[in-house]
């Protein structure tokens, strides 16, 4: 267990990762000779960045007689390779769905009233899924639309486009999350009741998904029940 708090953690590592994640980002772009030139390379590093910082924070053993620093660089690098494929996968693809807050509008219409419960919950636990630095953003899209990138940035310690890329990319994969396919959509658009009354709801007491609702290591005071109920609120209203 890591004694710093998240600010003093980053303070500590953030620039030493982030220039490591550059290196072994053009280490990989120049072993490609079919890099996809459409990738932006800064909101790799800095996903690669977070995600590893935050693996570290989180499971990094003090008791070990590895180095944390040494720790660190392998998940950059592993982050990296990850993070490099996702984007290559994503700019050759075009998304099936547009936006959670039409998504979610379209599955309120084919599912019964008495369901809201089960749509919070759906959302509960796929906020409870994202990253920790993905419910920080959200959480502060959600209390204040006008600054929570300017509070994102503070609060992880990276730039305002990756924020900004960040919470559309949330809001990409959320549906997803919580278990909405592509099925749902059609129905609706379709507007088929009779179908849709039949849709097979996913089950949110599997108690293998508990382990998501895990508290939040960058802020512990964050709720995902409460984003989950706000969330649902701003979308149907």
């Amino acid at each position: 267990m890591i004694d710093n708090n998240w600010n003093e953690f980053c303070e500590l590592y953030y620039e030493t990762a982030k220039k490591e994640a550059e290196l072994q980002l053009k280490r990989l772009i120049s072993r490609n000779s079919n890099a996809d030139k459409r990738i932006d390379s800064s909101y790799v590093v800095d996903a690669a960045v977070l995600a590893a910082l935050e693996k570290t924070f989180t499971h990094f053993d003090v008791s070990r007689s590895v180095k944390i620093t040494t720790y660190l660089s392998r998940l950059i690098h592993n982050e990296i390779v990850d993070e490099y494929n996702r984007e290559s996968k994503a700019a050759a693809r075009q998304d099936d769905i547009d936006d959670i807050k039409t998504s979610i509008k379209s599955y309120t219409e084919i599912i019964s009233p008495e369901a809201k419960d089960e749509l919070i919950a759906r959302l509960r636990i796929a906020i409870a899924k994202l990253s920790p630095s993905d419910q920080v953003i959200l959480n502060y899209w959600l209390e204040d639309k006008s600054s929570y990138v300017a509070r994102s940035v503070e609060t992880l310690g990276t730039t305002e486009s990756y924020v900004t890329l960040r919470r559309f990319r949330i809001f990409k994969r959320l549906p997803q999350l919580m278990g909405m396919t592509r099925k749902d959509y059609l129905l609706y658009e379709s507007k088929n009741t009779i179908l849709a009354n039949n849709i097979p709801h996913k089950s949110i007491s599997n108690i293998e998904e508990l382990w998501a609702l895990r508290h939040n290591p960058i802020t512990p005071s964050l709720d995902c029940e409460a984003m989950a109920k706000l969330f649902y609120t701003l979308i149907i209203n």
